[in-house]
Parts: structure tokens; C-alpha cells; sequence
């Protein structure tokens, strides 16, 4: 009865390791993908940045030909 109940207990230990393994396992990945959507997020931004700047850019460059179209 004794070595039923240390089997049981052993096969206890296993499952809850290799549980653990694996609960490690998937959040290292979930980690991965969390990271990767924090990289797009910050391009993003930067891009907002540079499409600001490139309006302001192309209004300037606007402003310059009407003032070339008017003899200015």
C-alpha cells in the first residue's frame, strides 16, 4: 500500500512540473508576441510623426510654387 501511495505521489510530482513546463513555456511565448505588438505600436507612432512632417513639408513646398506662379 505504501509504495501505491509514493507512486501516486511521484506521478503527482511529474504532472505538476511538467504542467509547470508548460505554463512557462506558453507565457514565454505570449511574452514574444506581447513584445513584437509593443514594436508595431511604437512604429506606429513614429510613422504619425514622420507623416506630420511630410504634410507640413508638402504645404511648404505648395506655398512655394503658388508664389512662383504668382512672380512673387
Amino acid at each position: 500500500m505504501t509504495e501505491s501511495i509514493i507512486v501516486a505521489i511521484i506521478g503527482a510530482i511529474g504532472s505538476v512540473i511538467t504542467s509547470a513546463s508548460l505554463v512557462n513555456w506558453r507565457l514565454q511565448k505570449l511574452e514574444e508576441k506581447v513584445d513584437k505588438h509593443n514594436g508595431y505600436s511604437d512604429k506606429i507612432a513614429s510613422m504619425g510623426t514622420d507623416i506630420a512632417v511630410m504634410k507640413n513639408d508638402l504645404q511648404y513646398i505648395k506655398n512655394a510654387i503658388l508664389r512662383l506662379e504668382k512672380g512673387e
